[in-house]
């Protein structure tokens, strides 16, 4: 599979199994087997992680058996097995060691998870056309590392430098992404959402902006359990 000339990828959020034996679930595993079917009929470059990758409380440290039984011995199709994982980290995952998640890049070859919040420029094959992408840490953002059992929006973040941090560098990001064609930002919450948890507030006021003001081609989420695709002027 495949199509000349362009970038796919697979995106999937909230897929981090269970706590107990035997830590993935059986709708983990059919999406597995779907996300490989596609893989190898339409063709896929990568896999974009948006979060929530190990239930209920993230991993202990990074030779945490949860990375071989909810992930590694999970996504096993022969289509899925070179494309790199781009991963980010949703509220379950601050429930647990974060750090321990990004120090598991050197563990595997295809789980790449650098920064809490980082950047890739991907190229289009066959083309002088990029696309970048933006992975942020919304939990950072927002809050919602301890309050991961409350309902509701995420409440404010812990550390607010931290906080601040991450947008002046989102800012700076989409400032020296306008030569790129295509721009895409990906986090664990919604901005927008017709689900249980709502819109994110806290997104809706520090990011939106900034995803009109560049304007980026999409906004990526998980959080919700369920598949929306919203359009909102001018185009995310």
């Amino acid at each position: 599979g495949g199509t000349p000339e362009a970038l796919q990828f697979l995106a999937v959020g909230d897929w981090g199994g269970l706590p107990d034996p035997p830590f993935h679930t059986p709708r983990e595993v059919a999406t597995a087997q779907a996300m490989a079917q596609a893989a190898a009929e339409l063709g896929a470059d990568f896999i974009l992680s948006l979060g929530d990758n190990f239930y209920y409380q993230g991993v202990k440290d990074e030779w945490d058996p949860r990375f071989q039984d909810t992930f590694e011995r999970v996504f096993t199709a022969p289509a899925l097995q070179p494309l790199p994982w781009f991963v980010l980290a949703g509220n379950h995952d601050h429930a647990g060691n974060v750090s321990a998640q990004l120090a598991y890049s050197r563990h595997s070859a295809r789980w790449h998870f650098p920064h809490p919040y980082y950047s890739l420029r991907l190229s289009l094959p066959g083309t002088n056309t990029t696309a970048r992408l933006l992975l942020l840490d919304t939990v950072l953002l927002c809050g919602g590392g301890d309050d991961f059992d409350l309902p509701g929006p995420p409440r404010g973040p812990q550390d607010q430098a931290e906080a601040a941090r991450q947008l002046l560098w989102l800012q700076k990001r989409l400032e020296a992404s306008q030569s790129d064609q295509y721009v895409l930002v990906a986090g664990h919450y919604p901005l927008w959402s017709v689900a249980e948890h709502g819109p994110s507030e806290c997104l809706v006021r520090l990011v939106r902006p900034l995803l009109m003001k560049y304007k980026v081609t999409a906004y990526l989420c998980g959080h919700d359990h369920n598949l929306q695709v919203r359009e909102t002027p001018p185009g995310i």
